[in-house]
């Protein structure tokens, strides 16, 4: 009986556990300003994001850095698309960017913990090039070059929250952007197993 019991009390916590989800699709379309960023609700790491860009398209996700040293975020073998990588605060001031992979990808793009301070919260956005971030005052947050080196902000205005994006592109594709060191802003809601719990269903 005491065999059966702790059978069941391990079914009861393999139940209750979180899914571990690792992979997050774009539903429907992300929004590109931070009020609007999607905001991936799950348990455990997040590994992958997969999204569609439209015409002249950017979309912006909510992520949580766990580990600055070793963060990593790249559409490197995600798609055919020529990407634009860049890592904002939750206030929409910018930490990061990225055109071409320093690596040597391509065209698609990689950022990194280079230049995030600590662990937490932050907006990931992704482009088609050349949509950009601009700040209220209408001036690039980033410059439009070097292409191929992450970058923090060096545009005419560096310290400027995003306010908008500049730049038509008629591309259009489907994007998969691989992270390491991340996991999800949203948490999934689990009701905790409890032997009272456990003795109510068996008993």
């Amino acid at each position: 009986m005491k065999a059966l019991l702790a059978c069941f009390v391990a079914l009861g916590v393999l139940f209750a556990a979180p899914a571990m989800a690792q992979i997050w699709t774009e539903q429907p379309d992300a929004g590109d300003l931070p009020g609007t960023a999607q905001v991936p609700v799950g348990g455990g790491p997040l590994t992958t994001i997969n999204g569609t860009f439209g015409a002249s398209d950017a979309d912006m996700y909510c992520i949580r850095i766990d580990a600055p040293t070793s963060f990593r975020a790249s559409t490197c073998g995600g798609t055919t698309v020529d990407t634009q990588i860049f890592l904002f605060r939750e206030d929409g001031t910018g930490v990061a960017h990225n055109d071409d992979d320093p690596g040597g990808c391509g065209f698609q793009s990689t950022v990194t913990g280079a230049f995030v301070a600590a662990p937490g919260q932050y907006l990931l956005a992704v482009s088609v090039y050349n949509r950009d971030p601009v700040g209220p005052a209408g001036c690039l947050i980033w410059a439009n070059s070097p292409f191929g080196t992450e970058r923090a902000p060096d545009g005419a205005c560096p310290a400027s929250p995003i306010a908008t994006w500049t730049g038509t592109t008629s591309t259009t594709g489907a994007y998969s952007i691989t992270m390491t060191s991340v996991s999800y802003c949203g948490a999934t809601a689990v009701e905790p197993t409890t032997w009272g719990s456990i003795k109510n269903i068996y008993k």
